[in-house]
């Protein structure tokens, strides 16, 4: 009977799993101190709540149990510049509130790419004269236009058999 399956993906029943290291994951000696050892579950679990702070309230949960209403100042400029400060700090929640509503207006409405009109010509002499810049001719915009002498458009060319260079024999004119 033929096994359909890759062996080397078999089930642990046939194959035991790769070992840690062989995927680049070592896992060090266990560094559990003599005190932690003696330690009860419970008082080891306390231990560790205090040392990472988990039953401290956040910056969040804080500002959240503040007392929303501020006491009336003493003095009208005192009072004047908590008005200044509660609406200074209104107008920015409010810009940020409206930066995330457009955000989030930009990623449900999705890419408009597809609706956006194309904009590559579909003429081929076009899109050449486009991609080596404004000094190409194009056929038709301009019949006089100047074109550097070379090659492409002498009508001798030496290449195919046309005019040759004449070599003279005597003096050549030394420069000075």
């Amino acid at each position: 009977m033929a096994r359909s399956t890759n062996p080397e993906y078999a089930d642990a029943l046939i194959r035991e799993p790769s070992p840690a290291s062989s995927v680049g994951t070592v896992y060090g000696p266990d560094q559990t101190t003599w005190s932690d050892d003696e330690l009860n579950q419970a008082a080891f679990e306390r231990k560790w709540e205090d040392r990472l702070d988990l039953k401290r309230a956040t910056r969040e949960e804080e500002l959240a149990e503040a007392d929303p209403l501020f006491p009336r100042p003493p003095t009208k400029v005192e009072e004047n510049l908590l008005f200044e400060r509660i609406m200074r700090n209104l107008r920015a929640k409010v810009v940020e509130l409206e930066e995330g509503e457009l955000f989030e207006q930009t990623m449900l409405r999705g890419s408009q790419a597809g609706l956006e009109e194309q904009t590559i010509p579909t003429d081929v002499d076009a899109l050449m004269a486009s991609m080596m810049g404004g000094s190409a001719p194009r056929v038709g915009s301009n019949a006089n236009a100047t074109v550097t002498d070379g090659p492409w458009n002498q009508s001798r060319n030496l290449y195919e058999g046309g005019a040759t260079q004449k070599r003279t024999k005597g003096k050549s004119k030394s420069r000075k």
